[in-house]
């Protein structure tokens, strides 16, 4: 199946669900019973981004009964079954997803060894639909939008503008040239679960990471044997600067190094033309997975 057609126009809620039933002839894709709902096939609370606010896309759309869309709720009827049903070879995915990845309705990737906790795993009503699923205890690290001023590549994704960071407490922090890593009390890897990394790193990471409850995880990259803490996650909330710092010191993990911590509006406009580093800017407060798209952002100043 392939991803999203560009030439595809979000539509309204309501042109949405007209659209949905004209398509499907106001049947229920799954057994021909008349159809009550036009079901979103990923979550619409994914879409963020204001050009697919909503996930209101004809191919992210299905007639479903109602016994039909409770069982698409529950992921009993699959994402790629549901598209089967409805004749569409296209998947509709969020940009901030990783289009060579598999997700269930809510975002949850799945895996031949099980399924991986997404952005809405923690939500109370998403665990009780899915109260008979079997999870990993494992995530993939959200994908980092650019500021717009960013050199980017291209499948790089990039803000609108800054509007994010207006008014904010920021801490701005150098990029290292290092190789990414996730790491749990019993777990570690590089970018991806099956990534693996190299035994030294591998080997000192589960000796420091050992004392982090069941519902934590680190983020960073590494250089050789060094190591530098970056991000502090406990379910879905991402630690706020001071408390990263402190548990770096805890564990004797390096951080990146810092160039500014304060408001926004100064360090934009004293210090933007000024770096040619390639550098991070995020927000200093705590902030949940789901706003991990606008709180922490990438500038790259080479080509």
């Amino acid at each position: 199946m392939s991803k999203l057609n560009p030439k595809q126009s979000l539509l309204s809620r309501h042109d949405f669900r007209t659209g949905t039933f004209e398509r499907d002839q106001y049947k229920c894709v799954a057994c021909g019973a008349p159809a009550l709902d036009a079901h979103h096939i990923i979550e619409r609370r994914q879409f963020k981004a204001s050009h697919e606010k909503g996930g209101y896309f004809l191919d992210n759309g299905a007639s479903l009964c109602e016994k039909h869309h409770f069982e698409a709720e529950q992921t009993i009827l699959s994402c790629q079954s549901i598209r089967h049903l409805c004749g569409t070879n296209s998947i509709v995915l969020p940009e901030h997803f990783h289009p060579d990845l598999e997700y269930d309705k809510w975002g949850n990737i799945i895996t031949p060894e099980g399924r991986l906790k997404g952005e809405l795993y923690y939500e109370m009503s998403v665990q009780e639909t899915l109260r008979n699923c079997t999870f990993l205890n494992y995530t993939v690290h959200p994908r980092t939008y650019h500021l717009p001023w960013s050199n980017t590549k291209p499948g790089d994704l990039v803000l609108e503008d800054d509007a994010c960071f207006e008014g904010q407490e920021v801490v701005v922090f150098l990029q290292n040239d290092g190789l990414p890593f996730t790491a749990y009390s019993d777990y570690c890897h590089g970018e991806r679960i099956d990534s693996t990394l190299p035994l030294a790193v591998k080997e000192v990471l589960l000796q420091k990471t050992a004392v982090l409850d069941e519902d934590m995880r680190i983020y960073g990259t590494y250089t050789g044997n060094d190591l530098y803490l970056e991000e502090v996650w406990v379910k879905n909330d991402c630690l706020d600067c001071g408390e990263t710092k402190e548990l770096a010191g805890f564990l004797g993990l390096g951080l990146p190094k810092i160039i500014f911590n304060g408001k926004y509006e100064p360090f934009k406009t004293e210090n933007l033309i000024k770096i040619t580093e390639d550098h991070t800017i995020r927000l200093q407060r705590s902030f949940r997975v789901f706003e991990y798209s606008w709180a922490l952002a990438k500038v790259c100043c080479g080509s």
